[in-house]
Order: C-alpha cells, then sequence, then structure tokens
C-alpha cells in the first residue's frame, strides 16, 4: 500500500526516479514493477498492474452507452501507458501525459493506498492548501460515508 509526499523533478528526458518507499510497497506488495499511468483531474495517476486490472473489470459493467460514462472511460482508459522501471528506478512519462497533467520540472508523487498520484508541484500546493482549508467539511463527508 502507497502513503505519504514526495518532492521529485523530471529530468530532462521526461524520466521520474521512483521514491524507495513507493518501491519497496510495489514489491512487497504487488510482486513487481509493472506500472500504469493515465490522465485524472489535474494530475495522472499511476496504478500497479494488479490494480489497473480490478479497474478494467469495473469498467466492464458499466453503462457504457451512458454518456458521462462513455466519457469518463474515453478520457480515463484512452491516456493508459505502460511505464517500464529502468536500472536506476526510473520510468518515463509520456509527453502527451505530461502535457495534459501541466508537469514542468518539479513535482509531487503522493501515495494513496492502491495508486500513485504525480503532480505538479505548485498544483499541487493550491490544491493541499485548499483541503486544509476545508478539512473540517470534508472530515465530516467522510464520516457521513462510513470512514
Amino acid at each position: 500500500m502507497f502513503s505519504g509526499r514526495y518532492e521529485h523533478s523530471i529530468d530532462d528526458k521526461g524520466r521520474v526516479k521512483v521514491p524507495l518507499k513507493i518501491k519497496d510497497s510495489l514489491l512487497s506488495n504487488y510482486n513487481g514493477t509493472k506500472l500504469i499511468v493515465t490522465n485524472l483531474d489535474k494530475c495522472l495517476v499511476v496504478y500497479p498492474a494488479e490494480e489497473w486490472r480490478k479497474l478494467e473489470e469495473k469498467a466492464l459493467k458499466l453503462p457504457s452507452m451512458q454518456k458521462d460514462v462513455l466519457e469518463f472511460l474515453r478520457y480515463f482508459f484512452s491516456g493508459a501507458s505502460e511505464l517500464e522501471l529502468d536500472k536506476q528506478d526510473r520510468f518515463l512519462i509520456p509527453p502527451t501525459l505530461k502535457a495534459s497533467a501541466g508537469l514542468l520540472k518539479e513535482i509531487m508523487i503522493i501515495g494513496i493506498i492502491n495508486k500513485i498520484e504525480i503532480w505538479d508541484k505548485n498544483l499541487w500546493n493550491e490544491n493541499f492548501t485548499n483541503a486544509k482549508a476545508n478539512f473540517e467539511m470534508i472530515a465530516g463527508t467522510m464520516s457521513q460515508i462510513g470512514f
């Protein structure tokens, strides 16, 4: 499982080094480092292959003829790309995904239970500040849904 916030940078070739804690979790919880990345909202989201397969199974059960569902599936699944770690534990972010998330040089890698998000650092800071300012309301919502 993933947790934590990690400041990193994208090198000139578009590669990102995987934080050691994330890599250790991939190896111990997911039998390897095969990853799938796609766009989500204002960031990229990275799933271990096993978690991605679960999403595909859920997606197959959705009413794909419903316009909003179809639009989501198009957006989310069309951007999917497999990532391969090199010998230095880096992966290459596809240029189209890098552009869609507005990733420049400084990024944040965020561990969220079964997935990893990659944010532009400035955009993450704005999002985090907003979540912190609204945390009481967010916590109330979370308690209503049983968290």
